[in-house]
Parts: C-alpha cells; structure tokens; sequence
C-alpha cells in the first residue's frame, strides 16, 4: 500500500475521519437530510453535526444561497480543526423551472439551476480556499432524462441517469 494511502479501521468514510480528528458536518438541501421521516433521519444520521432547514431545498429560489452562507458560517466556526464540508445543493434538484419563470422541468432549467448553483459554489469554494487548503469534491447523485429514448425523469436505468457528473481536486489556500 502507497505511504500516502488514507487507512481507517471504522465501517465507513465519515467514520473514519472522525477516528483521524476530522469534524464531519452536511449541509442538507434535498429532503433525505429533512430528518422529517425515517429515511431523511438517515444521511443526516451519519456526520457529526447535520442542518437541514427548507429553505435550503429546491422549491426556494434561493437555495444554494442560503446552504452556502449556513457552510461558509460552519467552517468558519471550525477553523483550525480538520473539517469535512458536505454540502448537498438542491438547486438542480426539481422543481426547477422557477429559475427560467416556467413551471415545467426542462434541459433549459436545468441549465439555469446548474448556472444559479454554480455562482454560490464559485463563493463558497474562493472563500474556504483564500487561506486553507481543500480536498474539493463535486458530484451530483443522479442525471436527468429529458425525453431521451422517450424516458423522462431519474427514477429509472437509463444511461443519462446512471451518467452522474463529478469533479476532484485539491486546491491550495495562500498559508
């Protein structure tokens, strides 16, 4: 095994972590970290500290907004300490078509949430890497089909559902 290799003795990531003195938070935005069911009790369940609040989800127009501003607050508290930021952007989730003044859910939505999304995650990533250094993850959990082959929606095995978009990199603060 590689020197450089993260090993842990704990049944899972988050677990792990904590074993190396990481503080594990999630700023929830889809209601599966609501903690208002059994089944959003669960991810919340797993880090250390959880937020959920609704304006945090996807019917607000403000979403990512608000979620950003709850993390930026969060990793400033815990400054100093090793720290993983999880942070769970409804924007892109439907309802989306708020963003483009329609109601239906479309491509031209969903490009809009991404762009909407994207200028809050541009504020969060420029402030937490000013001074620090940042393991940066980006993935969503699903795609979207938008008619293709027929199919609409996500809750089904088609190949631009499976096709889940993610990013990694480490960017370096000026310390």
């Amino acid at each position: 095994m590689p020197p450089q290799t993260f090993l842990f003795d704990a049944p899972s990531l988050l677990a792990g972590l904590g074993q190396h003195g990481y503080r594990t938070i999630c700023v929830g935005g889809v209601t599966y970290f609501s903690r208002e069911t059994p089944l959003g009790s669960v991810l919340p369940a797993m880090f250390d500290e959880d937020h959920w609040r609704p304006e945090f989800c996807s019917p607000e127009i403000d979403s990512t907004r608000h979620q950003v501003d709850q993390a930026l607050d969060l990793a400033d508290r815990h400054r100093g300490r090793p720290l993983l930021l999880f942070v769970n952007v409804s924007a892109t989730h439907v309802p989306h078509g708020h963003y483009i003044g329609r109601p239906a859910d479309t491509t031209t939505s969903q490009r809009a949430a991404l762009a909407y999304a994207d200028e809050h995650l541009g504020r969060l990533i420029t402030t937490l890497t000013a001074n620090d250094r940042w393991l940066v993850i980006m993935c969503a959990d699903h795609g979207d089909a938008y008619g293709d082959d027929g199919y609409h929606g996500r809750g089904i095995a088609h190949p631009v559902v499976m096709n889940v978009p993610y990013a990694a990199t480490v960017l370096q603060g000026r310390r």
